[in-house]
C-alpha cells in the first residue's frame, strides 16, 4: 500500500470518529458547574452537520429541548426556540414546574453565542393557530424550516383510577395535540423546501405500561403512532419523520418530587438505585440531555436521510426488556 493511500484511509477513519464523537478542544474539556447542572456538553469542534439549515424546537427553554437547540446551533443551524415559558401553563402542574421566561432567554442567548440566528417565541403548543403563526414567522425571519422537533411535554402524576378529567385532558392536549399541531404547522414550509426532518420525542413510557402515570404513558404511545403515520404520508414529499424514546434523563421532570412519588422512593439516590438495577449499561444512572441531542442531530442530518418512521431508544439498554 502506498504512503498516499495509507494517509487517505487514516484521514477517513478520523473523520468518521469525529462525526460520532466530536473533537473536544482542550480549552473546553472541563464542564462548568452550570453545565453539569443542565447536562450541557463543553463546546466541541464539529463538522457542522446542519450548516445553513433552519430548525424549530418546542419546549426549548430547558432539559432535552435546550440541549437539542444548542446542539443544532453548534452544528450550524439557525434555531427558532418555542416554549410556553410559564411555570404552570394554567394547568394543575405539581411536583415540578415548567420552564420560565428567564430560562428561555438564557437558552436563546446560548444559541446566539454559537454564531447563528435564534428566534425566541413564547408559544403554547396546544394553540393550533399560534403554532401555525409561529411556523410562518420562523420561515419569514430565518428563511424557511428544514427541521422540526416536537419536544414539549408534561407529566401529571396520578393513577388512572385517581385521575380527574382535567388532568387527563391537559396531558393529552400538550403531549398529543401539541405534537400534532407542531407537525401540521411545519409541513407547508418543508414542502416549500422540497423536504425536511421532523423529530418527535416519545419515551420508554411509550413502549410499555406505566404505573402511576398512565396518562403520560398513553400519550407517548400515541406519539409513536402519529410519527409512523406522518412518515408514511410525508415520505413522498421527502420529509422524514422519526421519534426518540429516551430512558431516564437528568431533567427537571425526571429529577422531581412528582417522579419520586410516582415510583415510591424518597430520594434521587434511591431513584438511581431502583432504575439503575434495570439498566444493562452501567456507565451512569441517568442520561444527560446532550445524549438525546446527539441522536436528534443525527436524525436531522443527511446521515439519516433514508431513515423514516423509526423509533430510536436512547435508554442505556433499558429497551432490552421489550418483547418486540
Amino acid at each position: 500500500m502506498t504512503q498516499h493511500r495509507r494517509e487517505i484511509i487514516k484521514g477517513a477513519a478520523l473523520t468518521a470518529t469525529g462525526i460520532v464523537l466530536g473533537a473536544i478542544s482542550p480549552v473546553n474539556s472541563q464542564k462548568t458547574v452550570a453545565q453539569e447542572q443542565r447536562g450541557d456538553r463543553p463546546q466541541p469542534t464539529t463538522s457542522r452537520l446542519l450548516a445553513g439549515k433552519v430548525a424549530l424546537v418546542t419546549g426549548a427553554a430547558r432539559g432535552i429541548g435546550r440541549a437539542i437547540a444548542i446542539d443544532f446551533a453548534r452544528n450550524g443551524a439557525n434555531v427558532a426556540l418555542l416554549d410556553i415559558a410559564d411555570p404552570t401553563g394554567g394547568m394543575p402542574i405539581s411536583g415540578y414546574r415548567l420552564a420560565n421566561e428567564r430560562e428561555l432567554e438564557d437558552t436563546v442567548a446560548a444559541v446566539r453565542a454559537l454564531g447563528v440566528k435564534a428566534l425566541k417565541l413564547k408559544v403554547d403548543v396546544r394553540d393550533h393557530k399560534a403554532m401555525s403563526e409561529a411556523a410562518a414567522l420562523t420561515a419569514q425571519e430565518l428563511g424557511g424550516i428544514d427541521i422540526a422537533v416536537a419536544n414539549a411535554g408534561i407529566a401529571i402524576w396520578t393513577t388512572i383510577e385517581g385521575s380527574n378529567q382535567q388532568q387527563w385532558r391537559d396531558t393529552i392536549d400538550v403531549n398529543i395535540n401539541g405534537v400534532f399541531n407542531t407537525i401540521q404547522a411545519v409541513i407547508p414550509h418543508m414542502k416549500a423546501r422540497q423536504g425536511g426532518r421532523i423529530i418527535t420525542i416519545s419515551s420508554i413510557g411509550g413502549r410499555q405500561g406505566v404505573v402511576g402515570n398512565g396518562a403520560y404513558g398513553t400519550t407517548k404511545w400515541a406519539v409513536i403512532g402519529l410519527t409512523k403515520s406522518a412518515a408514511m404520508e410525508l415520505g413522498p414529499s421527502n420529509i422524514t419523520v422519526n421519534s426518540i424514546a429516551p430512558g431516564p434523563v437528568n431533567t427537571p421532570l425526571y429529577r422531581s418530587q412528582g417522579q419520586l412519588r410516582s415510583t415510591g422512593v424518597k430520594s434521587f439516590e434511591e431513584q438511581d438505585k431502583l432504575v439503575g438495577a434495570m439498566l444493562p449499561l452501567k456507565v451512569k444512572p441517568a442520561l444527560d440531555p446532550q445524549d438525546i441531542a446527539d441522536t436528534a442531530t443525527f436524525l436531522a442530518s443527511d446521515h439519516a436521510r433514508f431513515i423514516s418512521g423509526e423509533v430510536i431508544d436512547v435508554a442505556l439498554g433499558y429497551n432490552t426488556i421489550y418483547t418486540a
